[in-house]
């Protein structure tokens, strides 16, 4: 239904009835970022300079039995190939506003600016880690089950005891779904029961940490897609490791140009570093 007439017309014609821009904006939706905070990237002390940092890795060795007059046999836990970390993904997310829109304009273009490029570097940071997952575990061959799978109890528990026959660690265990992996567990009693549970399932980004699965419960809508699912991931955190050079903010007036630039970047490198600490599987849905 439309708004009668005003009278006299020219109330409206002639702007005696102002239209008001609010003062407050309505920010983008945005996902949680949450893969960078479970990968291991306590390496960047070790890389001060250069591009490539190779991360050494020991093997188990087994003890023999004693033999009176016999040198047994030197082991050799160094036998494992090192993990090569490349620091080769440098993005930017620059913002322009010119002076007299910034004076002008009722919000904070400013604030504004910035906050939304720092937050698409880090979505740039965060997918770059989540592209790792399905390379988890001899890759596709070890993803679980089958693209556009509901996640059930009984999945979970299997790739808990594939983690736990290859001793990983049970702390630092992450277990990464997206809207559609959370769905599916919500429907699982045990993991929502507050006798199974200290904290909500459902109350923040961190969606609980969950004593029956031994690992924090993450969701995110950064997995690389499948073709009907996507691939999430129960692993422990140094499965993946990741240095990150540069991690800034910085502003510059450009007075000849009359506009000032806010820019976000970064410069950091991924890779896979314990191929067996780490289970990918399909989710139900994008």
């Amino acid at each position: 239904m439309g708004l009668s007439a005003r009278v006299p017309s020219t109330y409206s014609t002639n702007k005696f009835i102002p239209s008001i821009y609010a003062n407050r904006v309505q920010e983008a939706a945005k996902d949680e970022l949450v893969a960078w905070e479970s990968i291991d990237s306590s390496w960047e002390k070790d890389m001060k300079k250069g591009d490539t940092l190779y991360i050494g890795k020991t093997n188990t060795v087994t003890a023999t039995e004693v033999v009176v007059g016999t040198k047994a046999s030197a082991l050799n836990p160094f036998n494992t190939t090192a993990t090569t970390l490349s620091v080769d993904q440098w993005y930017e997310a620059p913002v322009d506003v010119d002076d007299m829109s910034s004076k002008q304009t009722q919000i904070d273009p400013e604030g504004e600016s910035a906050k939304e490029g720092a937050y698409a570097i880090a979505v740039a940071i965060d997918s770059s880690v989540c592209a790792l997952f399905d390379t988890l575990f001899s890759g596709s061959t070890g993803v679980q089950g089958s693209d556009g799978q509901t996640l059930t109890d009984d999945l979970l528990l299997s790739m808990v005891e594939a983690l736990n026959r290859q001793k990983v660690p049970r702390p630092d265990r992450t277990l990464i779904v997206d809207a559609s992996g959370l769905t599916d567990m919500l429907k699982i009693d045990k993991f929502i029961a507050a006798e199974y549970g200290k904290t909500g399932a459902v109350a923040s980004g961190l969606i609980g940490t969950s004593p029956l699965y031994g690992c924090k419960v993450r969701i995110t809508q950064n997995l690389t897609n499948a073709t009907t699912g996507s691939y999430g991931v129960l692993m422990h955190k140094k499965a993946i490791v990741g240095v990150a050079q540069i991690h800034k903010s910085w502003v510059k007036k450009f007075e000849e140009l009359h506009n000032i630039r806010f820019q976000s970047e970064a410069l950091w490198g991924v890779a896979e570093h314990m191929d067996l600490w780490g289970i990918p599987f399909y989710t139900r849905a994008k």
